[in-house]
């Protein structure tokens, strides 16, 4: 039995998938809500960011987070959570945090929340509103394992062709 190139590299990948994640979050049942808000024990607030679905995002639009920056801590508030374009069986979606007067980098930031733990974060500067208050987006692009295993892999053609930059 012959193994393609593309079987290989797709068990390859779920292997390494599963080698990655804690054993815990793969087989816990430590959901606090239907809705995807771990539980509030401190080892649920050190899972991954994945735990967290848009509904339980929505359901903290208004609320405060603490941005843990290296200039000190800054207050942002959740003030929009929108959908952007997905897989079908994945999810895609955008969110605005407003706060700080003073305008952060794009980076990584630890971000903390009464009710959702703590989590790292993207965060992209968005200029400040008509008040002086910073703005920042978030984009999360989640896959569903289907759609990670059915994506084709990229194909390399070989041209006999000689390229317009090809050596005379």
């Amino acid at each position: 039995m012959s193994t393609t190139r593309r079987k290989f590299l797709k068990a390859s990948m779920l292997g390494a998938v599963f080698a990655v994640a804690p054993i815990k979050s793969v087989f816990s049942q430590s959901w606090k809500e239907s809705d995807g808000n771990p539980g509030d024990a401190l080892a649920a607030q050190n899972e991954v960011l994945s735990n967290y679905s848009k509904a339980a995002f929505k359901s903290h639009v208004n609320s405060i987070f603490e941005l843990q920056a290296a200039s000190g801590t800054v207050e942002v508030t959740l003030i929009q959570v929108d959908d952007l374009p997905s897989t079908r069986n994945g999810e895609c979606f955008s969110l605005l945090f407003r706060g700080g007067r003073r305008e952060l980098r794009q980076d990584t930031y630890t971000l903390k929340h009464a009710s959702l733990g703590t989590f790292a974060l993207l965060l992209v500067p968005t200029g400040a509103d008509r008040n002086g208050a910073q703005g920042y987006l978030a984009t999360i692009n989640r896959l569903s394992f289907g759609d990670v295993l059915n994506n084709p892999a990229p194909s390399r053609t070989i041209s006999n062709k000689p390229s317009r930059h090809a050596e005379p």
